[in-house]
């Protein structure tokens, strides 16, 4: 070995050299490099366990929003339905209160009317009495003599007088 340039002495201090470097370095480099790795490993890992965990309960949870954004679609959709059905009914009632209304006002408006026209008719009574009793007086007067004339005058005025008053 010597000729090859080798020198046992030499190679043996070499290798107890590299042993006991290597002894140290798995001691206190490579142990505590591995555990650190380890432990590295070990918290990528959590993380990724949480991402995946996270991941799902997003998924829940945005399922559990387009359930609850549904339900208010359609508690929305049912609260118009009801809006514009009581809507209906309000309108139903108010054009049924109008025609009441309107009805009670014609009939009113028919009562008012017969009323007058009754008050006119006893009015033209009236003045037809007046006028015949008018009418009776002027003609007796031409042609009856003084006394007859207010005999028949007194008797036809207090007839017609007692029928005006019925009437």
């Amino acid at each position: 070995m010597e000729q090859l340039g080798i020198e046992p002495k030499l190679l043996v201090a070499q290798l107890v050299n590299f042993s006991i470097i290597l002894f140290v370095l798995t001691k206190l480099l490579y142990k505590p490099i591995l555990s650190i790795l380890e432990k590295r490993k070990k918290q990528i890992e959590e993380g990724l366990q949480l991402t995946e965990k996270m991941k799902a309960e997003e998924i829940q949870m945005e399922e559990k929003k387009e359930r609850l954004l549904e339900q208010a679609r359609k508690d929305s959709h049912a609260i118009i339905e009801e809006g514009k059905k009581q809507a209906i009914e309000e309108e139903k009632e108010i054009i049924a209160h109008a025609h009441r209304d309107a009805d009670e006002v014609m009939e009113k408006a028919k009562k008012e009317i017969e009323h007058l026209k009754e008050q006119m008719e006893k009015q033209m009574k009236k003045q037809t009495i007046e006028t015949a009793i008018l009418m009776a007086k002027r003609l007796l007067e031409r042609s009856l003599d003084s006394a007859r004339k207010r005999e028949i005058s007194d008797k036809n005025i207090k007839e017609l007088e007692s029928f005006a008053r019925s009437n």
